[in-house]
């Protein structure tokens, strides 16, 4: 039998509530907020408001930060999943510490940039 405390860990992915804590059970950012896997987003402000407590993870992120970053990299950076950074990092730009620099969005018509996807692909 296993025993209840072993029953919240998982050997090969770690512990299965953490994320969800970390976000106290929120899944998506706050309203109005949109991060995008490329977007670059950077600390504007380490000093948090009169009322936000900062969580450890919070304080990784603007360490993180300090230099810009794109919103995977920094996922990668700190080994949490997308979904929790983005949810951490709206609450960080919701309280003003945080500025997010949208990446350019529109076609792609750099021929020798698809060409070369094209050829990466094709050589996996």
């Amino acid at each position: 039998m296993i025993a209840p405390r072993d029953s919240w860990l998982d050997r090969a992915a770690g512990p299965i509530v953490r994320p969800y804590a970390m976000t106290k059970g929120r899944t998506l950012p706050s309203e109005g907020t949109s991060f995008g896997l490329i977007d670059v987003v950077v600390a504007a402000d380490l000093r948090p408001p009169e009322g936000f407590r900062l969580s450890p993870e919070h304080r990784q992120i603007l360490s993180v930060t300090r230099h810009p970053v794109t919103v995977v990299d920094l996922a990668s950076d700190i080994e949490l999943p997308v979904g929790v950074v983005r949810v951490l990092l709206s609450d960080l730009a919701d309280h003003g510490m945080l500025q997010v620099l949208p990446a350019r969005r529109g076609p792609v018509t750099d021929t020798r940039l698809l060409r070369d996807v094209l050829h990466g692909l094709q050589a996996l």
